[in-house]
């Protein structure tokens, strides 16, 4: 697990003690945000390493509209659907639809303490820093990346269908 720099102390201690264990439920409230698309291991993992960091835990799932936009092509799977696989696997935590027009909606309207990325999201970190200096930012690493990532699951279901 890796850590960008933050201005919560806590987020500061846990950064310089990155090789010891974390301890669970630094936080109150941790969001995490995705596409969710082909749901796998590596997602899940994602998400049960971001759950340590705090009591609750909201899910944000990235909108059909969104995906397209800024990935170019449709999800696999459509938004509803993605939302259900999510939900089914994390029922403790809040899973919700993404804002369809403006992406830091959720985090004004829930302002968790701290938001985990996964190891390959592409966000606008120093945006996010300036908007909301008091949230910490956490990067979580990935799951046996050549097996389970989006792009080449992607590629083989395309195969396959």
């Amino acid at each position: 697990m890796s850590f960008t720099d933050s201005s919560h102390s806590d987020a500061k201690s846990m950064q310089k003690n990155r090789d010891k264990p974390i301890l669970d439920k630094e936080f109150d409230h941790v969001m995490c945000f995705g596409t969710f698309d082909i749901f796998h291991p590596g997602h899940e993992f994602y998400l049960r390493e971001a759950q340590k960091f705090a009591q609750k835990m909201t899910i944000v799932i990235a909108r059909d509209a969104r995906v397209l936009s800024g990935k170019w092509r449709p999800p696999i799977d459509d938004e509803s659907t993605r939302l259900s696989k999510v939900k089914k696997a994390f029922p403790d935590a809040d899973v919700i639809l993404g804002d369809e027009s403006d992406i830091f909606a959720p985090l004004r309207a829930l302002q968790p303490d701290i938001l985990a990325f996964g190891y390959d999201q592409r966000v606008p970190e120093d945006k996010i820093k300036e908007l909301f200096p008091n949230i910490a930012i956490v990067r979580v690493g990935g799951y046996e990346t050549d097996k389970y990532k989006s792009s080449k699951l992607r590629h083989s279901h395309s195969k396959s269908a």
